[in-house]
This record gives structure tokens, C-alpha cells and sequence, in this order.
């Protein structure tokens, strides 16, 4: 086992581990969590054991931009549970992906494991008999001996190389050759035959082996006659005597430097090929002939395509681990980049949201100042509706009425007025916000009589603003709308342009 795959294992066990020990960690705001939106909260217990144990939950908790966004999103104040649980969302997600890709990094090195070559650090495993010459890419370390000295006079240093070896399978004795031969031979006769009953009737094609399964001698077959039997063991028997013809192939055997010579006798009978037969033979010459073409050249060139039929080629994967250890720390890191973008979205939707309720809110509260309510009673008035149709209704959540309940709150708690309706509006953090609470603000400690009409203005001027919002985000959705339309016209054009071409072609 490699020294990464090792590593590999430790933080795996060490998450293992981990995880157990926080299953003692259930603490009492576990019960109050919403399942539904946090489906990794089975792992917010060990995720609060880590963080208060490596000290990261002090630093995360000095992000005021995440605390600002949960008093905006939450309409209270109080949002140490809010800020706790979305911290602890983002780690989860983070620690799972990187979980995940670990364990398949892990199983990526046990496999590369495996297949390894070199034992004991300097045995290197030759290939058995049949499996063939193998290629071994082996790092070596050349470490110098102490006081060790180059030609030059120069104190000799260590250093690594890179070195493939070209390893040969293991030799049969030459005792042995004799009896080895043989056997190759009596497994021709009947291999050669293929679909044939006996030598003496073919009628299919023969099946010409480039080499004894098993072993690693070499078939070479050489037919007297090519215009009846091909060098590829295809059977020429259109238009030849219904009596058959004979002819003899010659079978050269190559083990190492060791060849035999032997000859085999058939008589050809005449036949038709099926079309799955023609297919098969025309593939395998495509194989020979591309191989013949490129015996000298460094690379061979496997057929793309053969009779119409398209050939896909696969080799077998290597070992991944590293490349996949780097994929989950980057989709983790993307994932931890999607909760802050998620979380941005949220708060844009929340201003939009609070835009589009403004002139309502302010419209409403003007009516009711008009009618002669307090200002006190105009805004609790609002907000008491919105509180029964939310409960009577099931409306969904706005948050400019939540930021009006909570200064209903403050006020239950001898705030003082002009200040709680000033907050209000540094809450919201929008500038049309801010501009009403002063209003009312101001109203309160000067006594202002022009209230009625200052707010019969402000709410004329939120009505235009209110259009504008709305048209910049049709806008916005119109834009979102733009991708999908485009994917669609491509696909369009290539319903139209395919056919088009296709008949064309024909």
C-alpha cells in the first residue's frame, strides 16, 4: 500500500472516528431543527465537536456580513441558532464531498495496489507463462554513501530517476520445448477448424490464431493456395468444384528463438457466407491490414469503422486517486462558494420583495394617518393584518411587514418611538425604508404638521418607484429567459438542417 493511499486511509478513519464520538454530542437545539430544509443534519454533532474543538467557531462567528443576513432574513434580532445552523449546513456539505472522494480515491489506490509489480521493494514479479512482455514504470532513488566522491573530486549527491523496464514472461526450459510444441500443435488441429466439423470438409472459414492461448508461442499460418484459403484463415470457396479441392497450410510456431514448421491438410468445400460472416472477416482484415501498415511506425492505429458499423475502443482505467482527492476538494470548495451565492440570492429576493411591498405599505399607512389614527396605531393597525392573514391564510413570509412586527415588539418594551421607527428603517437597509422611518421619526419630535401631505407625496413617489422595479425585473427575467430560448433554436435548427443534409447526401 502506497504512502498516499495510506494517508488516505487515516482520514478516512479519522472521520469515522470522529463521527462516532459526536454521536454523544446531542445537544438540546438538535430537536428544534427543520429536517425538511437540513438534510445533512445528521451530521451537525460532529461538525459542532470539530469546530469547537480546532476554536473555528469563534472565528466564524465574527462574520458580520452572514449576521446581518440573518436578522434581515429572520426579521428578529436574535440570530445566533440561524447563524449556528448555516455554518454548520456549509461544513456538512463541504465534509461529505470530501468524504466521498476520498473513499473513492481510497479504492482508486487499492486497486492501483494491486496490480503492483515490485514486492518487497526490490523483487520485481515477472509475468507468468502466456501473460506476455509487460512494461513496468519504477522510480528509483540513488542515495550516495557517506563520504563518497565523484571523478571530479566533487562529494557525490543523491538523486531519483524515472526508469521504465521492459520485463519478459517466464522461459520454458528447454527440456521441455519438445512436449510444449506438441501440445500447440494438437490444439491447432481442432482450434483451427472453427465451425467445422472435420479438416476434410471446410466449409466455413478456418479460425487462424496469431498465438496459443495461454502461452506466448506465436502462430504464423502460410497457405500454398491464397486464392482458397487468405493468410487470415478466410475460406475462398465461391464458384470451386462441388467435389472440393485440397490444399495444405504451413504453421510456423515462435516461442522466443525457438520456431517449429508444420503442415496441415484440408479440403475445401463450397459455401456461402451469411452476412454476420462477411462482417466478422472484414473486421479482421481491417485489424491485419492496419497492423501491416504500421509495423514500423511507433503507434497502431486501431479501424474507426467498419461495413457502416462504428468501432468504439476501451483500455482499461488506471489509478485515479490523486486526480479524484483534487476533484472532491474542488467541488467541495465549489459547494461552499454555492452556500455564500445561495445565501446572496436569498437577500436579493428579500430586497425585491420589501421594494415591490413599499408603495403598499406606504399607501396604507397614509389612509389610516389621514383617517385620523396616531401613527402608532397606523402602524400596528398594518401590521395586525398581516399577521392574521399570515396565519389565516398561510401566506408566504414579507419581510418589510416581519421588520414592522418587530418594531411592534420593541415598542411593547418601552422603546422610545422616534428610535424604534429610525431602526426600522436601518434594518431594512434600503434608502425608500430609511427615508419613511425618518419621516415619522422627525414627525414625532418636531410636530410636524405637513405629515399627511409629506406622505401622500412619498407614497405617489413609491407608485413610480414600484413601476420601475417591476420593469427592471421583467427585465432580469427576460434575460434569464434568453439561454433556454437559444438552446431551443439550435435544437430547432437541427430538427430542420439534419434531414436536410441527410437527403442531400443521398
Amino acid at each position: 500500500m502506497s504512502l498516499f493511499t495510506i494517508i488516505i486511509l487515516i482520514l478516512l478513519l479519522s472521520g469515522l472516528v470522529a463521527f462516532i464520538l459526536s454521536l454523544r454530542n446531542r445537544v438540546d437545539w438538535m430537536g428544534d431543527i427543520d429536517k425538511n430544509e437540513h438534510k445533512l443534519y445528521w451530521l451537525y454533532p460532529m461538525v459542532d465537536l470539530l469546530l469547537r474543538k480546532t476554536g473555528l467557531n469563534h472565528y466564524l462567528k465574527q462574520k458580520n456580513r452572514i449576521e446581518e443576513a440573518g436578522k434581515a432574513l429572520t426579521g428578529t434580532n436574535k440570530v445566533f441558532n440561524w447563524q449556528r445552523l448555516y455554518w454548520y449546513s456549509k461544513v456538512s456539505l463541504s465534509i461529505i464531498i470530501i468524504y466521498l472522494f476520498l473513499l473513492m480515491a481510497f479504492i482508486s489506490g487499492i486497486q492501483g495496489d494491486m496490480h503492483s509489480k515490485l514486492v518487497d521493494g526490490n523483487y520485481l514479479a515477472r509475468p507468468n507463462y502466456g501473460d506476455g512482455d509487460q512494461e513496468v514504470h519504477l522510480t528509483v532513488i540513488l542515495e550516495a554513501e557517506h563520504e563518497k566522491v565523484t571523478k571530479n573530486g566533487e562529494e557525490a549527491k543523491s538523486f531519483t530517476e524515472d526508469i521504465r523496464l521492459h520485463v519478459k514472461e517466464r522461459s520454458h526450459k528447454k527440456e521441455d520445448l519438445e512436449k510444449f510444441f506438441q501440445d500447440s500443435i494438437e490444439y491447432l488441429e481442432i482450434a483451427v477448424l472453427g465451425e467445422n466439423e472435420s479438416a476434410k470438409a471446410i466449409i466455413t472459414d478456418l479460425s487462424f490464431c496469431r498465438n496459443i492461448p495461454g502461452t506466448s508461442i506465436l502462430v504464423e499460418w502460410k497457405p500454398e493456395e491464397t486464392n482458397l484459403i487468405s493468410r487470415d484463415g478466410n475460406v475462398k470457396n465461391e464458384g470451386i468444384p462441388q467435389d472440393g479441392l485440397d490444399t495444405k497450410v504451413n504453421v510456423i510456431l515462435s516461442y522466443q528463438e525457438e520456431q517449429r514448421d508444420y503442415t496441415m491438410d484440408f479440403h475445401i468445400m463450397p459455401k456461402q457466407y451469411t452476412q454476420e460472416e462477411e462482417l466478422r472477416m472484414r473486421l479482421e482484415e481491417e485489424i491485419i491490414t492496419a497492423s501491416e501498415r504500421s509495423k514500423e511506425e511507433p503507434w497502431f492505429i486501431l479501424p474507426e469503422e467498419v461495413d457502416g458499423y462504428r468501432l468504439s475502443w476501451m483500455e482499461a482505467s488506471e489509478d485515479r486517486s490523486i486526480i479524484l482527492l483534487g476533484l472532491g476538494i474542488f467541488t467541495a470548495a465549489l459547494a461552499w462558494i454555492y452556500k455564500d451565492k445561495d445565501l446572496e440570492k436569498k437577500m436579493k429576493l428579500r430586497k425585491n420583495q420589501m421594494l415591490l411591498d413599499y408603495p403598499e405599505i406606504i399607501n396604507k399607512f397614509t389612509l389610516l394617518v389621514t383617517a385620523g389614527m396616531t401613527v402608532k396605531q397606523a402602524w400596528t393597525k398594518i401590521a395586525e393584518d398581516y399577521r392574521k392573514r399570515k396565519e389565516e391564510a398561510n401566506i408566504d413570509k414579507r419581510y418589510a411587514y416581519e421588520e414592522m412586527l418587530l418594531t411592534i415588539h420593541e415598542l411593547s418594551l418601552s422603546a422610545d418611538e422616534s428610535s424604534a421607527y429610525e431602526a426600522f428603517g436601518r434594518r431594512t437597509g434600503l434608502l425608500s425604508y430609511m427615508k419613511f422611518g425618518t419621516l415619522i421619526a422627525q414627525n414625532l419630535k418636531k410636530g410636524n404638521n405637513q405629515l399627511c401631505e409629506l406622505l401622500s407625496k412619498e407614497a405617489a413617489e413609491a407608485f413610480e418607484e414600484r413601476k420601475e422595479t417591476a420593469k427592471r425585473l421583467g427585465e432580469e427575467a427576460g434575460i434569464k429567459l434568453l439561454g433556454p430560448m437559444i438552446i431551443m433554436l439550435m435544437i430547432i435548427f437541427i430538427i430542420i438542417l439534419i434531414p436536410a443534409f441527410m437527403s442531400f447526401a443521398v
